[in-house]
């Protein structure tokens, strides 16, 4: 009998497909869905196709928080122990501290430079995230290991953001460029990246290797393109990797959930995404609404974004929190 494959329950091909469909779809939307006053503030770099490209990303990203803000309470409060109700005030008060800490350090650094660090941070997320829908990821893992085992795509996407933002100058540099792109796919493989090559554990340096070589291309290209068109490409990266996150994340819940959960059923995630994308575009466009923009505006979603990833690396430790009890009986 031939061997059966069971598929992954994030169903990487069919994501993969629908993130292509989804960023081309609304990066060719024939009409702007936010004016330009509401993205003013982010970057004179922004075509109406990219920032229609980027508006969707936030739309669908408020929709994919409150699955998983909603998902982090739901694990919290199924507990059986005397410390549930204190796992979740835990949890209220880590978000709490977390939106005034990165407020702070957004207002401190700007939007710009507070963005581009959160994408970058995203990228870690975004690799445990796919551990995880896999079944790879190690169950109590520190943070330090999961940040190792994902510092080569980390490099490479932050090169990646230096280039295709032409920070400092760099593209005007040619052999700065080549020399630091070279460097970083040096050091990829020799720092462990052949090595997960040619044992077929290919994720974290084929990534990094896919990074460091766009850097060399776009960065070559940067005189031809312009900044336009280097923005463009920075945001359909952020469009992808967010798409292919958001979308694996709703497959892997609806196969855990076996139709026990009405809130993750293909419909009803639907439902829930179009729901926030009509406030979403109510806020944009409705002067009334202008008291909403700091949560749903379009140039505060990177903050969100590092709210979500900041809980979720905490979430784990407040999971594991144990009761004075229960850490008798195992001692």
């Amino acid at each position: 009998m031939p061997e059966t494959t069971v598929p992954s329950p994030a169903r990487p091909a069919v994501v993969l497909g629908l993130t292509f469909l989804l960023v081309a779809l609304t990066f060719a939307l024939p009409f702007r869905l936010v004016p330009a006053s509401e993205l003013s503030l982010m970057s004179g770099r922004l075509s109406p196709e990219v920032a229609n490209v980027y508006t969707c990303v936030a739309w669908a990203g408020w929709a994919h928080f409150l699955f998983a803000f909603r998902g982090q309470g739901s694990a919290l409060a199924r507990l059986d122990d005397e410390r549930r109700n204190g796992r979740l005030l835990a949890y209220a008060a880590c978000l709490a501290l977390t939106v005034a800490a990165l407020l702070g350090a957004r207002e401190a650094v700007g939007p710009m430079l507070f963005g581009a660090i959160v994408w970058v941070y995203f990228i870690d997320h975004f690799l445990k995230a796919e551990q995880q829908f896999e079944g790879k990821g190690p169950t109590g893992a520190p943070a330090w290991l999961r940040w190792l085992g994902s510092y080569q795509p980390l490099i490479g996407f932050t090169w990646l953001s230096v280039v295709l933002l032409d920070i400092g100058g760099v593209n005007s540099h040619p052999w700065l460029l080549w020399s630091v792109s070279f460097a970083l796919g040096l050091a990829v493989l020799l720092f462990g990246g052949w090595r997960s090559l040619v044992a077929g554990d290919v994720r974290g340096p084929l990534l990094a290797l896919f990074f460091v070589a766009e850097a060399l291309v776009w960065g070559t290209f940067s005189r031809y393109g312009g900044p336009v068109f280097l923005t463009g490409v920075y945001v359909f990266h952020i469009a992808a990797g967010s798409y292919f996150h958001y979308l694996g994340s709703y497959f892997v819940a609806h196969a855990r959930s076996a139709g026990r959960d009405p809130l993750v059923n293909p419909l009803a995630i639907l439902a829930i995404n179009v729901a926030v994308v009509a406030l979403g575009y109510a806020v944009a466009t409705t002067e009334a609404l202008r008291w909403l923009r700091p949560i749903l505006g379009v140039p505060w979603f990177t903050l969100w974004v590092a709210v979500h990833l900041v809980t979720s690396d905490l979430f784990p430790a407040i999971k594991r929190w144990r009761s004075p009890t229960k850490s008798a009986e195992m001692a």
